[in-house]
């Protein structure tokens, strides 16, 4: 298994604000080929960068409602 820890920068094409951030990726690795890939990301900061905050809020908000239902 390989942890790598990275960072990821770019820029929001639609608005054009530059962005960068910290993640992990954990790679399983069998005779010497990549099986599996997982990566880690605040994706709450994601969805800021976004402008998507208001949207991720609304459906935490939905799938509270649905597991309520009988």
């Amino acid at each position: 298994m390989i942890t790598v820890e990275q960072v990821v920068v770019g820029t929001v094409t639609t608005t054009g604000q530059a962005f960068s951030f910290p993640g992990l990726s954990v790679l399983r690795v069998r005779h010497g080929l990549i099986v599996h890939v997982r990566d880690y990301i605040d994706g709450l900061r994601v969805a800021h960068t976004m402008d998507r905050s208001a949207a991720v809020v609304a459906g935490l908000g939905a799938s509270q409602t649905e597991a309520r239902k009988p």
